[in-house]
């Protein structure tokens, strides 16, 4: 029986690893069936974080998926499972704000998932509240970039051991919003508005995108950064109900915005650079923040002092007092 491919599909465009589409193409399966990854998505239950997870099931490789609610986590795998028969997920339970909780879950990761290779760090949240989390930091910063900060100091050791591996990072055109003030990474109160703080946050995630990439420049591993655009799902929760109408008319859906996230993680090696910020597959201008490298250093050594991990040697782990 000959192998039907999608419209939208050539050679050409199969060289890069997706075809566009959003349906299980028989060529793209037949290439990954040779080598099947595992991939970890922070912010798995829910948007975009769900709907990458589906095109990496469908593409073959097994998935873990991550949620701070267990019910809703355990029910957005089961769904996947319904729409990409025998795919093999994980619903996993993870609070980014609690630096012991991202502990275990790691340890308990590299032990469940030895090959895990590639990771999309996705998990975030907007609140307009500010407010602190229990390690004293402001919370979207303190989820969004320390908590994935600490969580990807257990992971990448093993990661760097894996072929194809790949870390893809969830930042926001609202970088341009943001910036880098220590004093804010603690006192929520010395934000403007939770509109600089969640800026902050996505400023910083880019900055780590770029400062690992430079880091790992010398291994194979394929670090980049992405702009999802202004997606219908729940981050808008807490807008205020007049707020929510006028951005709900400009909205797209969560399968769009995982577009670019999904091409980047299942991508053609030879076609990516390493430290890109890319929205709709293209590499986009971002701030002059997010590209000064003093910075993401700065940063990346005030995030080992503040969520870093000590070598397990010391039996200690620094923390924010």
């Amino acid at each position: 029986t000959p192998v039907v491919l999608h419209a939208d599909c050539s050679m050409q465009r199969a060289s890069v690893g997706h075809c566009g589409s959003l349906l299980p193409c028989p060529l793209h399966q037949l290439q990954d069936s040779i080598f099947m990854a595992q991939i970890l998505i922070t912010g798995g239950s829910s948007g975009i974080g769900l709907e990458m997870a589906r095109h990496c099931l469908r593409r073959g490789h097994e998935v873990a998926i991550t949620g701070r609610d267990v019910l809703k986590t355990e029910g957005a795998a089961e769904a996947l499972r319904e729409s990409v028969p025998g795919a093999e997920v994980r619903a996993l339970t993870l609070d980014l704000g609690d630096f012991s909780a991202v502990d275990a879950f790691a340890a308990a990761v590299v032990e469940a998932m030895p090959a895990l290779s590639r990771v999309i760090l996705n998990a975030g949240s907007f609140t307009p509240k500010l407010r602190t989390l229990e390690n004293g930091l402001e919370a979207m910063i303190g989820t969004m970039h320390f908590g994935h900060f600490r969580l990807m100091q257990h992971l990448l050791p093993s990661i760097q051991q894996q072929p194809g591996a790949r870390v893809v990072v969830t930042s926001s055109v609202a970088h341009w919003l943001g910036r880098i003030n220590e004093q804010r990474f603690f006192d929520a109160s010395s934000h403007f508005s939770a509109a600089t703080a969640y800026g902050q946050a996505k400023l910083a995630n880019l900055l780590y995108a770029r400062t690992l990439a430079r880091r790992l420049r010398d291994t194979d591993v394929l670090v980049n950064a992405f702009h999802p655009g202004a997606v219908a799902t729940g981050i808008w929760r807490e807008l205020p109900s007049f707020a929510r109408a006028f951005v709900g008319r400009t909205l797209i859906s969560p399968a769009r915005g995982a577009d670019t996230g999904s091409w980047l993680i299942l991508g053609d090696d030879d076609k990516q650079q390493r430290g890109g910020y890319f929205v709709r597959r293209k590499v986009a201008f971002s701030s002059p923040a997010s590209r000064d490298e003093a910075l993401g250093d700065w940063l990346w050594e005030r995030s080992e002092a503040i969520a870093g991990v000590v070598p397990p040697s010391s039996g200690t782990t620094r923390m924010q007092a």
